[in-house]
This record gives C-alpha cells, sequence and structure tokens, in this order.
C-alpha cells in the first residue's frame, strides 16, 4: 500500500525547490503544484525527501510513473544559481543607487542655477523629481544649458524660471 507524503513533507519540499515546477518552472498561482516522486513508488521509490521534487500538475500527470534518468538541478546546483543571482541584483541594486546619488548631486547644481535661494531654502519635491527625470533623460549639460537659458531669462529664480526651465528640457527631450 502506498503510503501518503505529509504535509510538512510536503512542504519542505515545496520551500526548497522555492515553489517552481522543477520541469517547467511554472510557479502559483498560475499552476498547482504537486510533489512528485524521482524515482516513482510503483518501481520501489520511497517518499525520502530526497525522492521528491516540485512539480505543476499538468507536468506531473505527463511524466506519470515514468524514471527520470536525469535528475533537475541539484540542490547545490540550484543554491549556486541563486547565489549568483543574488551577487548580480547586489551589483545591479548598487549601480543604480550609485545612478540616484549621481542624478541627486546633479539636480542640486542644476536647482542653484535656476534659482541660487535653493540651497538655503530647499526645492520642493516636484521640482527636484522633474529636474532629475530630465537629467535621466536628456543629460546634465542639455539641462544645464536649459538651466543657465531659464536663469537669464528669470534672474530672480522662482517658479517662473523653473517652469521656463521645463518647458525648454521638454522640447530638448523632443528633438526640437
Amino acid at each position: 500500500m502506498r503510503k501518503p507524503i505529509g504535509k510538512k513533507v510536503r512542504f519542505d519540499v515545496f520551500k526548497r525547490d522555492d515553489f517552481t515546477c522543477a520541469y517547467c518552472g511554472s510557479t502559483p498561482p498560475s499552476v498547482v503544484l504537486q510533489v512528485d516522486h524521482i524515482h516513482p513508488v510503483s518501481q520501489g521509490g520511497t517518499n525520502s525527501i530526497n525522492n521528491l521534487i516540485t512539480s505543476c500538475q499538468p507536468c506531473n500527470i505527463g511524466k506519470g510513473a515514468t524514471s527520470l534518468n536525469m535528475v533537475p538541478a541539484s540542490l547545490k546546483e540550484k543554491a549556486a544559481m541563486v547565489a549568483e543571482k543574488e551577487e548580480q541584483l547586489k551589483g545591479f541594486y548598487a549601480i543604480m543607487r550609485e545612478k540616484e546619488q549621481r542624478l541627486e548631486d546633479e539636480m542640486w547644481v542644476i536647482a542653484e542655477i535656476i534659482d541660487a535661494s535653493t540651497v538655503k531654502d530647499g526645492i520642493q519635491r516636484s521640482f527636484a523629481r522633474s529636474i532629475m527625470r530630465f537629467l535621466d533623460s536628456i543629460g546634465f549639460y542639455e539641462v544645464k544649458e536649459a538651466a543657465g537659458i531659464a536663469q537669464d531669462k528669470f534672474p530672480w529664480g522662482g517658479e517662473e524660471a523653473f517652469l521656463y526651465f521645463c518647458g525648454i528640457c521638454h522640447r530638448k527631450a523632443r528633438g526640437e
């Protein structure tokens, strides 16, 4: 008689396999996951966690009682792959933080050109975000040129200077 797989073992297998079908890579909620025997019970396989793998229902049904000659990636290989992904993410996030810091530094340079009082009085968040978006899309020197033009037209700064600056940047972004 076939012995049922306990809920804890089932959950441990799902957790170990990252709640992902080892055959096709599907994940919930698009599929229902099941625990599959690598070596089928009908051929002497056991409910040992080392003989169990996460499978989506269609893959498990399609496999049936067929033994796998090649077991999907071992836990060691999966762990190495996860570690590599984590290292890549860390590197990506570090680069994105550096970019964010560069844009913020450049934003303050531009804000001071448009209105020298921003250094002591600060700047509205919406203005800062707009400047940073322009910096990201058209580059520092184009934005700096637009800020200089706005400052020449409105030497006292303020919202008028900022709005004029935005108009120039929008035209530059559209290639006008």
